[in-house]
């Protein structure tokens, strides 16, 4: 083996040589192109790692015209809580990309204001973008769309063309809601409060809802529900009747639902049973604990970079691709 390869001035050329490849099928291969066999890629990139070869990254980048970023958009109107769950999916998107030598370039944007994302498309500082909420009549779909560029979405409802990343949410939200509905009496009273259904997933998250309460497992319960989609609304919802069961959309929700049950002095899990469909520290830390769906909002992020770097490659991706979703019953449903 030549000494050369244990320098710094090793290159691609000397990879080429000791393998017996191409140099144009050592960069493919180290750039993980789908136009390369995984068992080429294998072995290439193993045998780079071991001798401490790192490709130049700016010089690939002006040579495929690549900014080597991804766009991240996330709501600016989050609230600080919301702001978790986009945290940890941004943290799941950078630890992907940086594998493959690329930055993520955070856009917070609202619904009426794309400029932040449409000034990184005019300027051509990005390759990809992750829609980490998906809200009605998108325009920052509609913006994507135009540009040309490849996106992901996380959640479902973009459309047959945008690439999703889902937990499979309408039918996580109807199993959960049937788990919650059978630890009820029959004929019991449930109401579901829902955040705003200008967002994507909490239609998903009512259409699951009314889904699970169709569902023949629980049709013989005789149960009656009802469904809050105004915030205003809650707490006069809440006084209408006494409720054996309250479904929430997310964490927000419950948190804003334990706070009102509080004031009127209701004991969630003991005079009310409480859930919510999206898991937070909070929640778990409650006291009661409150059941939820527990959706890995790390790996949402991860899958949806590595979907956006290989879209951005020119691989065939996946209209619909899926992260698990686990149910963590806790005692405010027992």
């Amino acid at each position: 083996m030549s000494n050369r390869l244990h320098n710094s001035a090793f290159t691609m050329d000397d990879i080429a040589e000791q393998l017996g490849l191409s140099k144009s099928t050592v960069s493919r291969a180290l750039s993980d192109s789908g136009r390369i066999s995984n068992a080429t890629k294998e072995k290439v990139q193993k045998f780079a790692k071991e001798h401490g070869f790192k490709p130049n990254l700016v010089a690939r980048a002006l040579a495929g015209q690549k900014t080597l970023n991804l766009a991240v958009v996330m709501p600016l109107e989050a609230t600080a809580l919301q702001m978790m769950f986009f945290h940890e999916c941004l943290s799941g998107i950078v630890t992907k990309a940086s594998e493959k030598g690329y930055s993520a370039l955070v856009c917070m944007t609202g619904h009426k204001d794309v400029n932040i994302l449409e000034s990184a498309l005019e300027n051509r500082k990005i390759d990809a973008a992750i829609l980490t909420q998906l809200k009605h009549d998108d325009k920052n779909v509609k913006l994507l769309e135009k540009s040309g560029l490849p996106f992901v979405v996380i959640g479902s409802g973009a459309g047959k063309n945008a690439i999703h990343v889902d937990s499979r949410m309408k039918e996580n939200c109807a199993d959960f809601t049937v788990e919650c509905a059978l630890r009820v009496q029959n004929g019991s009273h449930i109401l579901f409060v829902c955040a705003s259904l200008d967002v994507e997933a909490n239609n998903n998250r009512l259409s699951g809802f009314l889904s699970g309460m169709e569902s023949e497992k629980i049709k013989s319960k005789n149960l009656q529900y009802a469904v809050c989609t105004e915030a205003c609304d809650m707490a006069d919802e809440i006084s209408l009747k006494e409720w054996n069961l309250i479904l929430c959309s997310d964490d927000v929700v419950c948190m804003q639902v334990l706070d009102i049950l509080n004031q009127k002095g209701i004991e969630a899990g003991k005079d009310v049973k409480i859930a919510s469909f999206h898991d937070s520290v909070l929640l778990q830390t409650h006291v009661p604990a409150i059941s939820a769906l527990k959706v890995d909002a790390f790996s949402l992020g991860e899958k949806s970079s590595e979907l956006a770097l290989k879209a951005v490659n020119g691989e065939e991706c996946e209209n619909m691709n899926y992260v698990d979703c686990s149910f963590a019953m806790r005692s405010s449903t027992e």
